[in-house]
């Protein structure tokens, strides 16, 4: 069995994992410990972060290097889970990367950049392409089941997103990236509440398939005590 640790970018992508990536990896002999926030204030002693990287990669790193000490043995794995849309401009190849065209080719040149810089084997780097709010998008319908008044909205939502062939391909623009466009349609959605539930319900079989970037990470994690 592998001990999987997760850096996370905020309490969203710690809820999904404790609830809907922990019990699955199980069932692949991959243990989930409590998925760790990384930031200024999230370190030993400190009050809990409520997301986002705080404008710099800097701290993040440093949080990752120490857990790659703290735990050295053979059976340890390492890995993260930060959206690509706002990503600190100090993340390693940030320049390289987006002089790129797609979100998916930029976080690959990304999640290769990091694993240079770290240089650790049993480190899988991995950025959600644009935002964890891609995955609720995977089944807009969803989103019926936590606002039932909202049914036109949705509807609406749902025709914006068609012309795209998967939730990863819609874009970072500052009022166009996937939770803005969420939260046009539904004011009132909480993407710390929301988020992971309607995610969890549209599981992971949707969500792989229809976010080729999140499948093949997922695979990974999957592939880790093969």
């Amino acid at each position: 069995m592998k001990r999987l640790y997760l850096t996370v970018e905020g309490q969203t992508e710690q809820a999904f994992a404790r609830a809907t990536l922990g019990p699955h990896l199980l069932r692949f002999d991959v243990l989930l410990h409590g998925p760790r926030l990384t930031g200024p204030h999230g370190r030993r002693g400190g009050r809990i972060p409520q997301g986002g990287m705080f404008n710099t990669f800097l701290h993040a790193i440093e949080d990752i290097r120490r857990w790659l000490k703290e735990d050295r043995s053979s059976d340890a794995r390492f890995s993260m889970m930060v959206d690509l849309y706002g990503l600190p401009h100090d993340f390693p190849g940030y320049d390289e990367a987006m002089a790129l065209n797609g979100g998916e080719r930029q976080a690959d040149s990304m999640e290769a950049a990091l694993t240079a810089e770290l240089q650790d084997d049993r480190f899988i780097p991995y950025l959600q392409v644009y935002e964890f709010e891609a995955l609720v998008l995977c089944d807009v319908a969803k989103l019926n089941e936590l606002h039932e008044e909202a049914d036109r909205a949705i509807q609406r939502l749902a025709e914006k997103c068609s012309p795209f062939q998967s939730p990863e391909e819609i874009d970072h623009g500052r009022h166009s990236h996937p939770k803005a466009r969420i939260k046009g349609a539904i004011p009132r959605y909480d993407e710390n509440v929301h988020g992971p539930l309607i995610a969890g319900e549209i599981g992971l079989a949707v969500l792989r398939e229809k976010c080729p970037h999140f499948g093949g990470w997922l695979r990974m994690l999957e592939e880790l005590d093969r």
